[in-house]
């Protein structure tokens, strides 16, 4: 008999929302993407030229930003009470940007295409305000610490609100008591720790990163050349998430608790205001790093799903969280799916707000040190591991298999999806779970193994046919029909941020470069006494 995972034995209040008369608010929530890709020249390469200016200021568009390389474009689409609207918007932009990308093309992998060496990566330039130079001198730092190469790994994030519907009725039923932001931000916390506890079903489930070029890193014992231009690692999951991807080993050594706001912000609070040994030797120049802490800022820490609440002008980020609590979620896990010409589609994103429905509604015990110890190594297991048959992951203090743990999530999610979907199964929720099921009953259709296949069939290097598939998302997007209004509507908004940039420098007159003052970084108001 397949054991429960999160499911209490007993009658858990929280579950009884499984029922006709909560449909509506379970359904509600709100959706929003970002999706980062890198601009590449016609033979692979990462390109050399500085952003696009059709797409406008990357330091004041609300749309189109660069992510850490000057070549890394990144999308954040306005929140949606739908999906499908979120989708269409990133699509939008995806289509506007083809449009003005001349002989360049988005490459559509989490893993690098061809790059040069590290000091031949530029860092992405905002100008020359105090906000747009901190945030070069911030990635500056992340150079430094983590190394360029891995900072030019693409990804998508989803984020998800849930609606006061289903939130008050979640507190009135665990609490007893009507929804605070106290009670908001504990159900949110909730949330996270199972998450992270049903995370490495979701790691085999969407990564799609097991190849990369030779330029990225060395061979060693986990990742070989397939090709004299190809490494891969055979039973990877996702080569982003993994050792040589957007982890950290002395992050590692400062866990983040994830039992309530007050335990996240105080462990926030340190590491950002902790000096760390090893990286003062990059404080020769004060263009190096913002500072020589654990982290320069809240936003350096990696984690698979980060609490969110919008800042308020200069507001730090973790000052916001505390001041009005969590807002929103930010799923960070999905690789980029390279089949897709804007990195994502449909049925993952349904299928992660079932799942992040499932974390919400069931039980979840606070985890201590051991437990968020066990979440990092499932990570590392997963990530290099997540194909091989036998590999087994650690699940409330128990070893079990991960193909077990992927299964019985389905069979524990399925319901949720009969509901919402009121048992139709052709909705977009038992989409969604058939897509994915598919996955787990015939291994072949997972994305790092497409990815590999392709390779094969085609008798392809990583960087053609990253190249061959770039071309065709390009030409596909070039087809996407944009109304007039549309196209004035973003080129506007280009041209606007353009604008802001420039207003902000003057008034600061630090478009003139001379006599620019150091850095500041407000400090963190709950730090004063840590």
């Amino acid at each position: 008999m397949k054991r429960k995972l999160l499911t209490s034995t007993k009658k858990n209040s929280t579950n009884s929302l499984l029922s006709k008369e909560y449909r509506a608010c379970l359904l509600s929530a709100k959706h929003g993407l970002e999706r980062e890709s890198v601009r590449v020249d016609g033979k692979s390469q990462i390109s050399q030229k500085p952003h696009p200016k059709a797409l406008g200021s990357s330091l004041t568009h609300p749309l189109i930003k660069t992510d850490f390389a000057e070549a890394q474009i990144e999308y954040a689409t306005n929140i949606h009470k739908s999906i499908p609207d979120a989708l269409k918007e990133l699509t939008e932009l995806h289509a506007f940007t083809a449009k003005n990308l001349e002989s360049e093309y988005l490459w559509p992998f989490s893993m690098p295409p061809i790059l040069p060496a590290e000091n031949k990566i530029e860092v992405g330039n905002y100008g020359t305000s105090a906000e747009g130079r901190k945030k070069t001198i911030y990635r500056n730092g992340l150079g430094h610490r983590y190394g360029k190469k891995m900072q030019t790994i693409s990804g998508v994030h989803y984020n998800i609100s849930f609606d006061t519907c289903l939130l008050s009725i979640v507190s009135e039923k665990r609490f007893k008591k009507p929804l605070t932001p106290e009670t908001k931000s504990q159900i949110y916390f909730d949330t996270i720790r199972n998450f992270y506890r049903i995370s490495p079903a979701l790691l085999y489930l969407f990564g799609s990163s097991s190849l990369t070029d030779i330029t990225f890193t060395e061979e060693n014992k986990q990742i070989k050349k397939s090709d004299s231009k190809t490494l891969k690692a055979p039973f990877a999951t996702t080569l982003r998430l993994s050792s040589i991807g957007y982890t950290s080993k002395v992050q590692g050594k400062y866990p983040i608790s994830v039992n309530s706001l007050e335990e996240y912000a105080y462990g926030m609070c340190h590491v950002v205001s902790k000096s760390y040994s090893l990286y003062k030797q990059y404080n020769g120049k004060p263009t190096n790093q913002l500072n020589d802490h654990i982290l320069q800022l809240e936003n350096e820490y990696y984690s698979l799903v980060r609490p969110k609440q919008v800042p308020k002008g200069e507001e730090r980020v973790v000052d916001a969280l505390v001041e009005r609590g969590v807002e929103y979620l930010e799923i960070r896990l999905l690789d980029l799916d390279p089949f897709s010409p804007i990195g994502v589609e449909e049925n993952r994103l349904y299928f992660l707000h079932l799942v992040l429905l499932y974390c919400m509604l069931n039980e979840s015990p606070k985890s201590d040190l051991a437990e968020m110890a066990d979440w990092r190594k499932n990570q590392e297991v997963t990530t290099w591991f997540g194909r091989k048959e036998d590999t087994k992951v650690q699940f409330l203090g128990k070893e079990i298999p991960l193909r077990e743990l992927v299964y019985q999530l389905f069979v524990e999610i399925q319901p949720i999806a009969d509901l919402l979907d009121e048992n139709d199964a052709s909705g977009p929720f038992s989409k969604a779970w058939e897509a994915q099921w598919e996955k787990w009953d015939d291994p072949s259709h997972l994305g790092s193994e497409m990815s590999e296949l392709d390779l094969e069939i085609h008798k392809s290097s990583f960087r053609e046919f990253g190249l061959t598939l770039a071309k065709s998302h390009k030409e596909e997007l070039l087809q996407y029909s944009l109304s007039p209004n549309k196209i004035k509507y973003f080129e506007d908004l280009s041209v606007q941020s353009i604008y802001e940039q420039q207003k902000i420098e003057t008034l600061e007159g630090s478009h003139l470069k001379k006599n620019q003052k150091p850095i500041q970084i407000k400090p963190l108001k709950l730090c004063s006494g840590v």
